[in-house]
């Protein structure tokens, strides 16, 4: 049987380069560089790691086009999403597809409590007075006393809820079924929506898109939210129903928002949820971290000793469920 042709990027040869020859002594290897350049003759790769690090102009375009090679039997995708048609298009022709759900679970939690204290503690209030030579004591809220229901519970809202008890807040769960984590106070079922909407102070969105999920947050469930709560969306745009929330930003039905994800990216220079004071809109970048290639990278490589003894790999995606966006 002919050695497994590999190709990944040279930070992750650099990094794990030893435990690949370990596990794989044999492999011929395909080392693909930050230009579009590579060592190695890429001609019937069947393993393809397309990293974070593979974010340049060239090697992203060059990427694509490896992802085309007849022999593939197994890429390790860069995100948790794998709702690009290219993924689809691979689990058609059978090749085997992980995504790194987890992978950015801890940088996205970050930027989600970077927000909430940013809404809790008043930055913007304090830094309006700073501007203007004022000091006066604004009064804050304690997160101890507020509620937090997380819409979607992987590896994200896994974190999410962590980082929550270790505030001290009341923590709400959302999923299809219940799952086992002690940081989870009470679970509840996509019908009890409202319920998790009514009793959050910060709702926080980590779950995929699919057609199901579609708009979930719409006038209705940004009423039953109310003028105390605040929502952030790390998931997708198409989640949320955009027209309905800048009515609600416009009229104070809910607090505020914090959007990383929104629909279309970019989002348009016309459009008003950039200039409405009660909405923060980032890049879609949450998930960015110098750590996220050294994660996905070792998942990879825990997948390619997996794959290269016939085992279960770790994210498989179901080619019978169709891909979900998400992180």
């Amino acid at each position: 049987m002919a050695p497994v042709k590999v190709c990944l990027s040279r930070p992750i040869l650099e990094r794990y380069g030893d435990e690949i020859r370990q596990i794989a002594p044999d492999a011929a290897l395909v080392v693909l560089d930050a230009d579009g350049t590579y060592d190695g003759d890429p001609t019937g790769i069947e393993v393809f790691c397309f990293s974070v690090d593979l974010a340049g102009e060239g090697s992203l375009g060059q990427a694509f086009e490896l992802l085309q090679a007849e022999g593939l039997r197994w890429v390790q995708a860069p995100g948790a999403g794998v709702e690009l048609p290219i993924w689809s298009e691979l689990t058609a022709r059978g090749v085997r597809l992980t995504n790194a759900a987890g992978v950015h679970a801890e940088p996205v939690t970050q930027y989600i409590f970077t927000y909430v204290l940013h809404w809790e503690r008043q930055v913007e209030a304090h830094r309006r007075q700073q501007a203007d030579r004022v000091w006066e004591a604004v009064r804050s809220e304690d997160l101890s006393a507020k509620t937090i229901g997380i819409v979607g519970h992987g590896g994200i809202g896994s974190a999410t809820a962590r980082v929550a008890k270790a505030f001290g807040m009341r923590t709400l769960g959302l999923r299809r079924s219940a799952a086992s984590d002690p940081n989870v106070d009470e679970w509840l079922l996509p019908d009890e929506l409202p319920n998790l909407l009514r009793e959050s102070d910060y709702v926080v969105l980590t779950l995929p898109l699919t057609d199901a999920t579609r708009n979930l947050i719409g006038a209705d469930e940004l009423e039953a939210m109310g003028p105390r709560s605040v929502l952030i969306n790390v998931a997708r745009g198409g989640v949320v129903d955009h027209g309905a929330l800048i009515g609600a930003l416009e009229n104070n039905t809910i607090r505020g928002a914090t959007l990383d994800v929104v629909e279309p990216e970019p989002l348009p220079a016309d459009s008003r949820l950039w200039e409405l004071p009660n909405c923060i809109v980032t890049p879609h970048d949450a998930g960015y971290s110098p750590l996220a290639g050294q994660r996905l990278a070792r998942l990879f490589v825990d997948n390619l000793g997996r794959f290269l003894a016939g085992d279960s790999l770790r994210n498989e995606i179901d080619p019978a469920t169709p891909p979900a966006a998400g992180r």
